[in-house]
């Protein structure tokens, strides 16, 4: 059976005021150590088929070319890659030398995730991130020029001092350089994040959620008009350009993660790796799997998990889909709150299965209860 598999580089040139992931910024006392750990745990675990990959931080690609060269090629070495069909890195402004993309075409990504974010020197400033438009715009085009044909632009809206105006600039300069992909994400106060202690102590004023909706509003609109395509909430593609990787998280399907923190999910078990840098990488030097945890997914779990996940796609819930892997109809099951749904505006039903509407993304959590309350 195909998997998919994520591999996480916890590194960073600077952790953004917003960012609660786990990364370490200027840690590069910690970079080889922490491949040699990688490169063990893929051994550990290798030997399976896979359909994409998908390499994520932190940034990846603040790693040296050389160590870069060892993750890209470990993975291949590890796993069957012969009919991986995606590969992608994440990647800041910045960080795109010409030596780094070069590493990435001959070690087989296909697929770039490029965090321009805003168009904005203040609103980057705001953020905490560490480059300017014109660096982004050249790590663009060097990555073209080098030939690659599949990029990511990420956005974020919501942003304290950001306008409904500064907002539609950042989204047409995008646009504007055709990126095959473009995802636009709401700027989530995370707690522990230093945005949150800053909105906390009256720093910076706290989001307002009425044009946090205006902005995604004008972006699906927006978007749609240049020829990209909403295929999940927060994402915008090109017809053909979908992520495949991570259709298979919307999907609920199975993949593996490597690296701190990584999760996995295969099997009807979810299992997760410490977080913590030097022991990862202890225990990995002592022929150990890093795993912090694991939990088995109950089947209620599990079909919650995949009706709130697939809803996030704008093809929603198929009902022969549904029932194949759950063994009941969901139309039966969740009667009452299809038709409550429904009654509300919130999702509308075709043949085949139920979508929500865009009344219902906006109101996306409240729809998401209604299956987990049955």
């Amino acid at each position: 059976m195909e998997s998919s598999l994520y591999v996480h580089i916890p590194f960073c040139i600077k952790k953004c005021l917003y960012c609660d992931f786990v990364s370490f910024p200027g840690r590069e006392d910690m970079h080889r150590r922490y491949v040699a750990a990688l490169l063990s745990e893929m051994a550990l675990r290798g030997g399976k088929t896979l359909r994409t990959v998908y390499i994520g931080g932190g940034t990846p690609t603040c790693l040296e070319p050389g160590l870069l060269h060892r993750v890209l090629e470990g993975v291949d070495r590890c796993f069957d890659t012969s009919n991986c069909i995606e590969k992608t890195i994440e990647a800041n402004p910045g960080t795109l030398s010409v030596g780094i993309l070069e590493t990435l075409k001959e070690g087989g990504i296909n697929r770039l995730s490029i965090g321009l974010q805003s168009w904005h020197p203040e609103e980057l400033k705001t953020l905490g991130r560490t480059h300017d438009r014109q660096t982004f715009v050249q790590s663009y085009k060097q990555a073209r020029k080098l030939g690659f044909d599949n990029i990511n632009i990420d956005l974020i809206f919501g942003i304290p001092g950001q306008t409904l105006q500064s907002w539609r600039k950042t989204l047409e300069a995008a646009a504007d350089l055709a990126p095959e992909h473009i995802s636009c994400y709401s700027l989530k106060i995370e707690e522990g994040t230093p945005f949150h202690s800053m909105i906390a102590g009256g720093a910076l004023e706290e989001p307002d959620t009425d044009l946090d909706r205006d902005m995604y509003h004008y972006a699906v609109e927006y978007l749609e008009g240049r020829g990209y395509e909403r295929y999940e909430i927060s994402n915008f593609a090109r017809k053909g350009r979908e992520c495949v990787h991570n259709m298979v998280y919307w999907e609920n399907r199975p993949y593996i993660g490597i690296g701190t923190a990584a999760h996995s999910h295969r099997e009807g078990m979810r299992m997760w790796n410490t977080p913590d840098l030097h022991r990862y990488c202890t225990l990995l030097d002592s022929g150990k799997l890093p795993v912090e945890g694991s939990e088995v997914i109950s089947p209620e779990t599990g079909m919650f998990e995949t009706i709130f996940l697939r809803l996030r796609t704008r093809r929603g819930i198929n009902f022969r889909e549904f029932e194949q892997e759950f063994g009941t109809d969901i139309r039966k099951l969740y009667s009452e709150q299809i038709e409550r749904l429904k009654k509300d505006g919130l999702i509308e039903m075709g043949q085949e299965g139920f979508w929500l509407t865009p009344r219902g993304i906006d109101l996306s959590n409240s729809v998401f209860v209604q299956f987990f309350i049955n």
